[in-house]
């Protein structure tokens, strides 16, 4: 008998969770970092950490550096939201480009 399985007793598929840390290029003016927490916490995505500093370069811009988790799926769900901000230049997956400098404090 080959029926096809019933949804009680299949298994539910979950993507692994990954940590990932997005630098976000933004203009350095207040109320931006609020905006870019309000996306975080609005649609329940994790802050694993956060750290906020002027560029050297540019003194109108700041770069935030964000450690989050999620599945791929949600990954580039937030890197999508964080792209279409106005406030935000770019948006770059450091764990992607294998330039990300990790340390615990």
């Amino acid at each position: 008998m080959n029926q096809p399985a019933s949804a009680y007793f299949m298994e539910e598929r979950r993507d692994p969770s990954e940590t990932h840390t997005l630098s976000v290029l933004v203009q350095n003016e207040p109320g931006v970092l609020a905006r870019v927490i309000g996306l975080f916490s609005g649609r329940g995505y994790n802050i694993e950490s956060l750290t906020v500093s002027e560029t050297e370069s540019q003194k109108h811009l700041s770069r935030i550096t964000i450690v989050t988790t999620g599945t791929p799926m949600v990954i580039e769900q937030i890197k999508h939201q964080l792209d279409r901000m106005v406030p935000v230049y770019r948006v770059v997956d450091m764990t992607l480009t294998g330039r990300a400098i990790e340390r615990e404090l």
